[in-house]
């Protein structure tokens, strides 16, 4: 369990000290701190201001943040070593300890289409992961005998990168699979200096911070997974590395956002998709109600 503590120089001193004293942060997925605006939070799957009492969904009694609060939770972030985090700032994100991401908005400096860096920040969000053993069970109830690829669609926030990381576990520790995660942002095992914060098998591999072009052709040539695990397709060119991936025996299990099956299709990353992935399925609810509904093919309902 991720300790609170741990997350103490990213947050403001009054809101700190509301989320030790009335929150669960087993039951906390977000905090989001705005410039001159209310601090919102997501917890136990409802949005709420956060009062110094708790919570609320009255505005008047909300916490606010300055322009220095936010800026003071970016140092923190990088630890007081703003350069040393540039990069990352420039990707618009830092990860921290247990896999915790502070997503960091502000102006962007540019020059000649190259990002220079980023200032006067405006907010961050600080995303709290969690674990939920079993929750991939809504579209693989039992671990196959043979792999096959599928993709999985939901909303953002649908729970998506959740399955797969319980899928990661599963297929690595019941299923006995080589598994390797392309985890672009640190999301899904939420490595922190080479350790995973999050458990996602005895079996499993990572490559953390790589495009999805780098990590597929690290796997197709020295890593030998049996099923290769990422987050987020959305263009063409990720659909053609898992089209490569795929034609060379090697089962991806994705996911894109998507409102409905129905938009997804009208995608052109659907069509790329086409004839690539075995099955998909669109996840609906949160948590231990979490559902699934399958296709074979994209607006092919399965059943």
């Amino acid at each position: 369990m991720l300790e609170l503590e741990s997350l103490r120089s990213v947050f403001p001193e009054s809101v700190y000290a509301s989320i030790a004293e009335n929150l669960d942060i087993g039951k906390l997925w977000e905090i989001r701190l705005r410039a001159g605006k209310p601090v919102c939070a997501w917890y136990n799957g409802s949005e709420y201001f956060l009062t110094r009492s708790g919570l609320s969904h009255d505005v008047s009694a909300a916490l606010c943040c300055s322009s220095d609060d936010v800026r003071a939770s970016v140092v923190g972030a990088s630890e007081h070593s703003m350069y040393a985090y540039n990069d990352d700032i420039n990707r618009g994100y830092i990860t921290l300890h247990g896999g915790v991401r502070a997503g960091i908005c502000g102006e962007v400096v540019s020059d000649g289409g190259k990002i220079l860096t980023v200032k006067n920040y405006s907010s961050v969000n600080i995303r709290i992961p969690h674990e939920i053993t079993g929750i991939s069970r809504c579209i693989m109830p039992e671990i196959p005998c043979d792999l096959y690829s599928f993709l999985l669609l939901a909303p953002p926030g649908g729970g998506k990168t959740t399955v797969l990381r319980d899928l990661a576990r599963r297929l690595s520790d019941e299923g006995g699979y080589n598994v390797l995660i392309a985890d672009e942002r640190a999301e899904i095992a939420c490595c922190f200096r080479g350790e995973a914060g999050m458990d996602v098998g005895r079996r499993t591999d990572v490559i953390t911070g790589s495009d999805k072009r780098h990590a597929f052709e690290c796997a197709l040539r020295s890593v030998r997974p049996d099923v290769l695990i990422t987050d987020e397709l959305f263009g063409a060119e990720d659909a053609d590395i898992v089209r490569e991936a795929v034609g060379c025996g090697i089962a991806v299990v994705a996911s894109a956002h998507s409102s409905s099956p129905e938009r997804f299709a009208h995608r052109a990353l659907a069509g790329k998709l086409d004839g690539v992935m075995d099955a998909y399925f669109f996840l609906r609810g949160t948590g231990g109600g979490m559902t699934a509904d399958k296709y074979d093919r994209i607006l092919s309902r399965d059943g």
